[in-house]
C-alpha cells in the first residue's frame, strides 16, 4: 500500500512547465475545469512523490474581478524536470492534452537568480479559522470527541480578495507576495504552495507566465 506524503516537503525549480488553455477552452467556458484538473494533478504529484522534489504552483494571472479573487487563466509548475515529467503523464494532465485543450505544454529550464524579484504563493491557513465553515466543522469534531464548545463563537468572512481554491472537501486560501528570491530549495506543501512562515518565492511576476525575469524586466 502506498503511503501517501503529508506537510511540507522540499522544491527544487530548476525548471517549470505552463499549462495554459487554448483560446477555445476559455470560450466555451471550459477554463474552470482545466485549472481544477491542473491544480489537482499538482497535488496528487505531490503526494505520491518524494518529499524532497515537490512541485510548486504559481498563478501568475492571479487577479480581483469585481472584489474576488480570481486564479487566472494559467497554472505554471516549478520543479525538477523528474518531477515535471511525472506531472504530465498524470491521467488528468493526459486527458486535456489529448483533447487539444492546451498549447505550448514542455518543460523548460528556468531562471532562478538569486536577489531577483519573484513571487510566493502561500497558503493562509488563518484566512478561514473564524470562518462559518471552520466553525461548523470545529463543532462537529468537538461533538464527536465528546467536548464541549462554547454556544456562540464570534465569526469572520473570509475575504474575498484572498483566492478559495477548491480539492475535494477542503477549501485551500492563497495569497500572492512579492520578494526576492534566495537560493536553495523551497519549503512547499501538498497542494504547491508554501507557508506564509516560510514564503517559497518563485521566478516569476505578475503576468509574466514562462518568460524570465530578465525578459520582465
Amino acid at each position: 500500500m502506498t503511503t501517501l506524503e503529508t506537510g511540507a516537503g522540499l522544491c527544487c525549480p530548476t525548471h517549470q512547465l505552463s499549462i495554459r488553455p487554448v483560446p477555445a477552452v476559455i470560450k466555451l467556458g471550459a477554463l474552470p475545469d482545466l485549472i481544477h484538473t491542473a491544480l489537482n494533478a499538482a497535488h496528487h504529484v505531490n503526494r505520491q512523490g518524494a518529499p524532497n522534489d515537490r512541485v510548486a504552483v504559481a498563478l501568475p494571472g492571479m487577479h480581483l474581478h469585481r472584489g474576488v479573487a480570481r486564479p487566472g487563466t494559467e497554472v505554471v509548475l516549478f520543479g525538477s524536470q523528474a518531477a515535471l515529467e511525472r506531472y504530465l503523464l498524470l491521467d488528468g494532465i493526459r486527458r486535456l492534452a489529448s483533447r487539444g485543450m492546451l498549447r505550448d505544454f514542455e518543460v523548460v529550464e528556468s531562471m532562478c537568480q538569486p536577489g531577483e524579484r519573484g513571487t510566493a504563493y502561500v497558503r493562509d491557513r488563518q484566512a478561514a479559522k473564524r470562518s462559518p465553515g471552520a466553525v461548523r466543522r470545529a463543532r462537529a469534531r468537538a461533538e464527536r470527541r465528546g467536548i464541549s464548545m462554547p454556544d456562540t463563537i464570534e465569526t469572520r468572512q473570509v475575504t474575498r480578495a484572498i483566492l478559495a481554491l477548491h480539492f475535494g472537501s477542503a477549501v485551500v486560501h492563497v495569497r500572492e507576495i512579492e520578494a526576492e528570491i534566495t537560493n536553495g530549495p523551497l519549503s512547499i506543501g501538498t497542494y504547491g504552495f508554501s507557508s506564509i512562515s516560510a514564503p517559497a518565492v518563485l521566478p516569476i511576476l505578475s503576468d509574466r507566465s514562462t518568460r524570465s525575469l530578465h525578459d520582465a524586466a
